[in-house]
């Protein structure tokens, strides 16, 4: 998924970035789904995301912020692009928090996670649609933390998690639920960002960086915190 945003000429750049794409053979098949002040384009790319283009347009509206997300072989990346340059650019990493993301297709967050080794243990972030805990898991035995009485290494990693994936209903959030509503998805208490939704599509809704120990940890959430017996 490619993002246009910025004080600039949102139109002129669609119509350059059209232009550019109509004359690149190489080009991936994409869908347009804008919005008032944004720009976005969805691709199931081949090849990948078509940066030449982008980079090629970005260069003749500096003014205006080009953000692009792309899942590959597991690894979720993101890139910012300004005044046809790279200014940002990262992926999942060993050592940082690995994810899990499941979403139904009416759009209800199933299971949400985070989870990172802290000294001896794997510490993390749970959530659905309805509730969310935090957990720490040393040994193969998981041990839930109430929301309200996490560390400080527990509320860093959910805060992160957090900002990056998901939105719950009590924020204004205005674009997102405009997204919801688009997508015919009702709002709950808990939701994946409607820019996740777009770029995790292809893949059924579906993402995970978890190694062995975090798909054991994961096992152990859905038995003893999703579906007790």
């Amino acid at each position: 998924m490619v993002r246009i945003t910025g004080a600039g000429r949102l139109a002129d750049f669609r119509e350059r970035l059209r232009w550019l794409m109509v004359r690149d053979v190489d080009a991936e098949d994409y869908t347009e789904h804008h919005a008032d002040g944004v720009l976005e384009y969805r691709f199931e790319p081949r090849n990948g995301i078509p940066f030449p283009a982008f980079a090629a347009a970005s260069g003749d509206f500096p003014e205006l912020r080009i953000e692009a997300e792309w899942l590959h072989d597991g690894v979720l990346g993101r890139a910012v692009l300004e005044n046809g340059r790279v200014v940002q650019e990262s992926a999942a990493r060993p050592g940082s928090a690995a994810v899990d993301i499941s979403v139904a297709e009416d759009g209800r967050l199933v299971l949400a996670m985070a989870c990172r080794k802290s000294d001896d243990a794997l510490i993390g972030y749970a959530a659905t649609s309805e509730r969310h805990t935090y957990f720490r898991s040393r040994e193969g035995n998981l041990e839930l933390v109430t929301p309200d009485t996490p560390d400080a290494p527990l509320e860093e990693l959910a805060v992160g998690f957090v900002g990056e994936w998901l939105w719950y209903d009590e924020e204004e959030a205005p674009v997102e639920r405009a997204r919801y509503a688009d997508y015919g998805y009702p709002v709950r208490g808990a939701n994946l960002k409607s820019e996740k939704l777009a770029l995790l599509r292809p893949s059924g809704l579906k993402f995970s960086s978890l190694d062995a120990a975090g798909r054991e940890v994961r096992e152990a959430l859905i038995a003893q915190w999703l579906n007790p017996a």
